[in-house]
């Protein structure tokens, strides 16, 4: 009786051990990351500064590494419809993100007032008349499922079509990707339409970067899965065929997540 009970305590001692260690290592992974929803409250502020509003495509639960630096906003392409975020951290990211952004006063809503999250700012949102008719990529002519898209593929077409959702306006963001269905000509191109742009294919060899203290290692490794930026990946180490896991920062590296 006496040995059953001196077992259940050194059971209860070791569960005990075993909690403070997980209570430990979460708060230290937590400060390592930052969320897809930090990256909109980025976003807003900026697109504040130009007196616009948007709705970032990005979802909130994507992680990133933790930007010591401080995380810069600027517009790409000539204009704020998309925005590059980029942290300046040796084994830093960049990662593109569609705003969605119009100018203020110019989006058809309720005349209720809102406050923005993370801003502090209200800004009153006005009914005005939607436009008429926008341009959107459609294709030029009829594609089977599996085409890889070409310029030849797409053109601008003005339509009366409002409501959609995940449109394209340049070919740059759609040509080489693939469609994951077949579609008629002259149909708007969505991005439900198109396979996932990867930013790192499963097979593909890639940088493992890991840091403790002063000292940043590289390593060559072969990704397990596909991944885009900000995913958790796992990576066999080539020498020593190891399996690691660690956060893509961009197509062509990944930062190990230190224990």
């Amino acid at each position: 009786m006496k040995f059953s009970s001196l077992v259940v305590r050194k059971i209860f001692i070791l569960l005990g051990i075993v909690a403070a260690m997980i209570f430990e290592v979460v708060p230290v992974f937590a400060n390592q990351m930052v969320s897809g929803a930090d990256l909109k409250k980025e976003i807003h502020a900026f697109l504040a500064t130009k007196n616009f509003v948007g709705d970032p495509a990005i979802s909130d639960t994507r992680l990133f590494p933790n930007c010591l630096t401080g995380i810069k906003v600027k517009p790409m392409f000539g204009s704020i419809k998309t925005v590059e975020l980029a942290c300046a951290d040796p084994g830093g990211f960049k990662i593109a993100i569609r705003t969605n952004a119009v100018r203020l006063g110019e989006h058809v809503v309720s005349d209720q007032e809102t406050n923005m999250k993370g801003l502090g700012r209200k800004f009153l949102k006005q009914k005005v008349k939607a436009p008429e008719k926008n341009f959107f990529l459609v294709l030029s002519r009829s594609l089977q499922k599996g085409k890889v898209l070409s310029e030849e593929d797409i053109r601008l077409k003005q339509t009366r079509k409002q409501n959609l959702s995940g449109y394209f306006t340049k070919a740059s963001d759609v040509v080489g990707r693939t469609l994951k269905k077949t579609l008629s000509v002259n149909q708007v191109l969505l991005s439900r339409h198109l396979e996932i742009d990867w930013d790192i294919r499963k097979g593909q060899k890639i940088i493992m970067q890991s840091t403790a203290g002063p000292v940043t290692i590289e390593n060559s490794g072969v990704a397990q899965a596909d991944a885009q930026v900000g995913e958790l990946l796992k990576v066999e180490n080539e020498q020593s065929g190891k399996i690691v896991e660690g956060i893509v920062v961009s197509r062509k590296k990944i930062r190990i997540l230190t224990k």
